[in-house]
């Protein structure tokens, strides 16, 4: 370990919390930081909501310091979050009543993968991927991959349907590639996935019995869990960082990601991915926002579970970097998608975070 980590909380702050919580007090947070002998001190001015409610439970160990310690770099990637957020400037106009899905008893299903591979690690991610598919208890009838025009040439079966990008576009415009041949396959059920996820045994066969049982939704968006189980995953878990934003008053989901989606055939033919997003950060909160204002429902599925492995490798400044870089991408997806959906707040305030189940 390259680093210890010290983070010294300014006298009474714990004491204080739960008044501080109800008064959304500016709070102050120091931490010290030692490398190699050297200590630097660090003091952070925020409003204390932007925490979270996890914070009521912070206690002296180690384990929620670390915690503390990512949620301070998750701000500071995302500084100008609270400049941006306007929701007072837009009516809160409720979505549609759910159009109700029509999947027949034995589907077809195609799972979409964008792909941009560049080194060994992707090359690992994409073959653990594909082992995780041949082991569904139901298998895909199609599985596409749409390659972003990869540095990295990767030899794929031939049971894979391949194709690729002139040049290098983005996922959402390799999504919206692979949902065209998945509709021209005749596809009853589009599933999305990303090459640094593994699926669960019956990810599929859980997506196909959930819509059946669930016609008030077109759209289902599942559990997705890191890979990593070091402190900087199981934040990521707490976060519900992959899991998408519920409705407070409502079974309705604002948005899940695409790490983790299915759609039916009748969204794949009435909605494309907005490809103005340059990166995987935006472009799925958008896709879903437009599908629930045309009446397409999603419901968060609990069970629908993948893996998600960032990357971590219990070096500290490595991870931290991984993490910081991950959110400074989402803040730049987020100026992108309030220019597209700038009333994107006002729904959001009435969301709540979904935690990942293990």
């Amino acid at each position: 370990m390259l680093c210890a980590i010290r983070i010294n909380l300014k006298p009474g702050y714990k004491k204080n919390i739960k008044k501080d919580l109800k008064k959304n007090k500016n709070i102050s947070i120091m931490f010290t930081v030692e490398k190699m002998g050297v200590k630097y001190e660090f003091t952070i001015k925020f409003i204390i909501k932007d925490f979270g409610l996890q914070i009521k439970n912070l206690s002296s160990n180690q384990k929620n310091k670390k915690y503390l310690l990512a949620k301070i770099v998750q701000i500071i990637a995302f500084k100008n979050h609270n400049e941006k957020q306007s929701s007072t400037r837009f009516h809160y106009v409720d979505f549609p009543l759910p159009i109700k899905n029509n999947i027949p008893e034995k589907p077809s299903v195609s799972i979409v993968i964008p792909a941009y591979i560049k080194n060994k690690k992707d090359i690992a991610n994409i073959e653990n991927l594909l082992q995780s598919i041949e082991k569904q208890t139901i298998k895909p009838d199609h599985v596409i991959i749409v390659d972003d025009c990869s540095p990295v040439q990767y030899p794929f079966s031939k049971r894979i349907q391949l194709f690729k990008q002139p040049k290098n576009s983005g996922p959402a415009k390799a999504r919206n590639l692979g949902k065209q041949i998945a509709v021209e396959n005749q596809s009853d059920i589009i599933a999305f996935t990303d090459t640094d996820c593994l699926l669960s045994e019956n990810w599929i066969e859980i997506i196909i019995r959930s819509f059946h049982n669930l016609n008030d939704f077109q759209i289902l968006s599942g559990n997705t869990i890191s890979y990593d189980k070091n402190w900087l995953g199981i934040y990521q878990n707490i976060n519900g960082t992959l899991n998408g934003r519920k409705f407070k008053d409502s079974e309705r989901l604002l948005y899940g990601t695409t790490a983790n989606l299915a759609i039916t055939k009748e969204v794949a033919e009435r909605i494309n991915f907005n490809e103005v997003f340059p990166l995987a950060a935006g472009e799925d909160i958008e896709f879903c926002y437009r599908a629930n204002q045309i009446g397409f429902a999603i419901k968060h599925i609990s069970v629908m579970k993948i893996f998600h492995n960032y990357g971590y490798n219990n070096n500290l400044l490595h991870d931290l970097k991984l993490f910081y870089k991950q959110f400074k991408r989402y803040e730049k997806g987020q100026d992108t998608l309030l220019v597209e959906v700038p009333e994107y707040y006002t729904y959001f305030d009435n969301t709540i975070e979904i935690q990942a189940s293990i």
